[in-house]
């Protein structure tokens, strides 16, 4: 389970289990039981603000909501997105959909919660200003507190849709809020139900890989936490077996689940990407040579990528692959909608880098002693005993090259997909046509497993199709996808090497970092995440490889740019510029040969 400061605004402090006072935790839970009119229970979830205070206002709707609905049915929902990469998401969208639906039931009924609210909204709008974020869970939790007071939403498009979905009706029973709620998230983010057996499953391998972690503390005894992300503060979950097992990460506890091997996870991981690149043996040796350092906790899967699916495939590992698949297409057809320009740019792009090669391949006039005669240096021959009286031309050789193209598949990207999958294909045809080796991977980070999809490789001319099979899922370790890509380079025979990473430079997992020999253990996130990368960019550029970022993110996120790629990265803000963008930073890469 991630931390809790890796869902929360840049700046925000936030507090861990062990600095939640006891006074503040038996506060929240009188506030759970005077607004469920029930006591003597454990909450199974209990809201705090930035500080580590207990949050009235939150806790009156964690107590309505226990009381008013039936709890058998939400426990049954939550289920079904548990373990998912985007539970965390999935989970605090449907609680902003139930404190509307709580507010709109208690709000005639007891006086002081619209007051309750809209301090809380003042607030939030105060944290938001002072440290602004673009996590959805954020943005959508202002904006609903921007109508709070009310002010405009200022979400426009698909963020304005899904807000006012979120709007839950307090005449709505349990059924019919989890019916809206499950459409809402299948609608807008993929969500995809899980059984209650996968969900188990797959939180059996994390609760596994966290026991796992602490025996790294050398030894020592480490509880792990029961606090997380929630909102604008922290929500402190119900926690089991001595603290050392969280426990349901929404409002009830999980049923007992079973054990999940690691040839189950890898199998899941199979699945879901297609099959390995190399053969079993093959590939656990290549993951115990790079999951090392920084990544020791980590798993490598390098896949084979195609726009197949074997349908005797079943569960959220089929589901989600036909996802992918109907990604492609929509991948293909929005290439396609403007053809005209793409194939534009296409030629402009082939003809700058063909350029750049003649330039660099621009024959020299040597002396030498043999060759054609250059009559008017004859006499150097009788006077000066200088035998260097011909002359030969010669052609600058930079010796073969080979570019590997590197997309960033994380769900940060989930917006951006079919331009991604375009831009990768535009420059891998425009290389192809100049007769340069291309291949394209992409990467992401799922179930503690880093993915690198091969979709083109070096000698699939006819392949730069396959470019579409791009589709985006989970998070993104960026250190180990371009310590993957580094392997990837060393088996290229050519002299020259170039990595173009599409990327929007925000490095994120839920995997940590290990520092000191394992002793601390450091969010994979913001500063460390970009530090890391950035060495790994450095360990590509002294193997002699050159690397350039076309970059995909936001206008916040280009520091972060700077610090791991320097001054090799470029933004395409126009479609009608790609070629000349891109076209001049390859173009330098090549002169640089």
């Amino acid at each position: 389970m991630p931390d809790c400061r890796s869902s929360c605004p840049a700046g925000t402090y936030l507090v861990t289990d062990m600095e939640i006072s006891d006074s503040e935790k038996r506060r929240a839970r009188n506030q759970v039981w005077t607004a469920a009119e029930e006591y003597g229970f454990d909450p199974e979830l209990k809201a705090y603000d930035e500080d580590g205070r207990a949050d009235l206002y939150w806790n009156c709707i964690i107590g309505t909501v226990r009381r008013d609905y039936d709890r058998d049915e939400l426990n049954r929902f939550f289920t079904t997105f548990r373990g998912s990469v985007d539970e965390q998401l999935y989970e605090q969208l449907v609680w902003l959909g139930l404190e509307s639906a709580a507010f709109a039931r208690e709000a005639g009924s007891r006086p002081a919660l619209p007051s309750l609210r809209r301090q809380y909204a003042r607030r939030i709008l105060a944290l938001f200003d002072a440290h602004p974020s673009d996590r959805p869970i954020h943005i959508y939790t202002a904006a609903r507190c921007r109508e709070v007071l009310g002010l405009s939403a200022q979400l426009q498009g698909r963020d304005g849709e899904i807000l006012a979905a979120l709007n839950f009706s307090g005449t709505w029973d349990t059924r019919e809020l989890t019916s809206r709620a499950a459409e809402i998230l299948k609608r807008y983010f993929g969500y995809v139900p899980r059984t209650e057996e996968e969900a188990a499953a797959v939180q059996e391998q994390q609760h596994r890989r966290r026991l796992w972690l602490v025996k790294k503390q050398a030894g020592a005894h480490v509880d792990l936490p029961a606090v997380r992300g929630f909102g604008f503060g922290v929500g402190e979950h119900l926690a089991g077996d001595g603290g050392k097992e969280t426990g349901h990460a929404g409002i009830f506890r999980l049923p007992a689940i079973t054990s999940q091997t690691p040839d189950k996870l890898r199998q899941y991981v199979e699945d879901y990407f297609g099959p390995a690149l190399y053969d079993r043996q093959k590939s656990d040796r290549i993951e115990r040579d790079l999951c090392a350092g920084s990544h020791e906790a980590c798993h490598l899967y390098l896949a084979n990528g195609s726009n197949s699916i074997d349908h005797t495939i079943r569960g959220y590992a089929g589901d989600q692959r036909r996802l992918a698949l109907k990604q492609m297409e929509r991948n293909r057809e929005y290439y396609q909608s403007d053809l005209v320009r793409n194939r534009t740019s296409i030629a402009r792009l082939t003809a700058r880098i063909q350029n750049a090669m003649l330039a660099h391949l621009e024959p020299v006039v040597t002396r030498t002693a043999a060759g054609i005669l250059d009559a008017a240096r004859v006499w150097r021959s009788q006077y000066l005993d200088d035998d260097k009286v011909f002359t030969r031309v010669l052609r600058g050789d930079p010796g073969d090259l080979s570019v590997d193209i590197l997309l960033d598949a994380s769900t940060s990207q989930i917006e951006r997909q079919e331009i991604v999958s375009s831009q990768g294909y535009m420059i891998a045809e425009s290389l192809t046509r100049c007769g340069i080796p291309v291949r394209v991977c992409s990467f992401c980070s799922l179930s503690g497993y880093t993915v690198l999809t091969q979709l083109r490789g070096y000698g699939e001319r006819q392949k730069n199709g396959n470019i579409f099979h791009y589709f985006t899922t989970g998070c993104n370790r960026d250190g180990l996808g371009l310590r993957a890509a580094r392997f990837l380079l060393e088996e290229s025979s050519c002299e020259h090497k170039m990595l173009i990473v599409l990327s929007d430079a925000k490095p994120y997992d839920v995997q940590k970092i290990p520092e000191r020999g394992g002793a601390v253990w450091q969010d994979y996130a913001e500063s460390a995440a970009v530090a890391n990368t950035a060495r790994e960019v450095r360990a590509i550029t002294r193997t002699g490889a050159s690397v350039i970022c076309v970059f995909t993110g936001d206008d916040e996120d280009l520091p972060a740019a700077r610090t791991i790629y320097g001054r090799n990265f470029t933004r395409i803000r126009d479609l009608d510029q790609f070629a000349d963008t891109v076209g001049s930073l390859i173009q330098n890469q090549i002169r640089n040969l």
